[in-house]
């Protein structure tokens, strides 16, 4: 089973949702933005997926710390991480990266992510375009990355756009997991940093929609593999069975 930790009602897995289950994944959902607990242990847990919110991996906040912990309690146990905007701003500050607002205010609407030498010979993105236009919506970046990180992708406005550490734990800082229903959702919700209101350039929301329309289905068929390859690959369903098929064979 995989957990799935939700920061906002606005932030779920989308795209996500229907490469895992058709891949034989059950899910379990914590949402943390409606006060649900985390585990109290990971005995059932495959690995886990943290996504987006409006939050911040700085957050002093004991739930924000029991997540930092349950991360590394996590990795520590061999299962597979990855994080999405805030997730893979809270993974980097789990592993000891930095975390901090982006110096020329947030970076929102579509952009060219350009994997580095680094990421095109990345498992995980084999068959991923080299450079891609994506979604975005953050105000915060990873500053830094793990020690021992590799940094994967990155954009004009944002040097880490991607990162992994090891084998198992993996950052995206865009959106790949969007639809179009909640790119819309984003957009009607998110006026007031459209305005510029939230520290940034102004965007409009007639031009946003028409980049939407044209750069989604390109977006949504590398998301489509990008995740089925952490399926695959990264978590593999059979590992919950690993254990047992020893136990019959010895």
């Amino acid at each position: 089973m995989l957990l799935v930790l939700e920061h906002s009602a606005s932030d779920t897995l989308g795209t996500m949702h229907e490469v895992l289950t058709s891949l034989a994944h059950r899910l379990r959902i914590c949402r943390l933005h409606r006060g649900e607990r985390l585990p109290e242990d990971l005995d059932d847990i495959d690995g886990i997926i943290a996504l987006g919110g409006p939050g911040s991996a700085n957050d002093p906040s004991p739930t924000t710390q029991r997540e930092l912990e349950l991360f590394r309690t996590a990795d520590a146990m061999g299962l597979p991480l990855l994080g999405i905007c805030l997730g893979s701003q809270l993974l980097a500050k789990a592993f000891g990266g930095t975390v901090s607002p982006l110096r020329d205010g947030p970076e929102i609407g579509w952009r060219e992510v350009r994997l580095t030498p680094v990421g095109r010979e990345e498992p995980l993105f084999a068959g991923i375009a080299w450079g891609s236009m994506q979604f975005h919506w953050h105000h915060d970046e990873v500053a830094s990355p793990p020690p021992g990180a590799r940094v994967l992708a990155s954009s004009d406005r944002c040097a880490v756009q991607a990162w992994g550490l090891g084998l198992r734990v993996y950052g995206i800082q865009y959106h790949p997991e969007l639809d179009e229903q909640r790119i819309h959702r984003m957009i009607r919700e998110g006026a007031h940093e459209l305005s510029g209101s939230g520290g940034g350039e102004r965007v409009d929301s007639n031009a946003l929609l028409g980049a939407t329309r044209e750069h989604l289905p390109a977006m949504q068929r590398l998301a489509r593999r990008l995740f089925e390859q952490w399926a695959l690959f990264v978590a593999p369903i059979e590992r919950r069975y690993r254990g047992i098929v020893k136990d019959l064979v010895h």
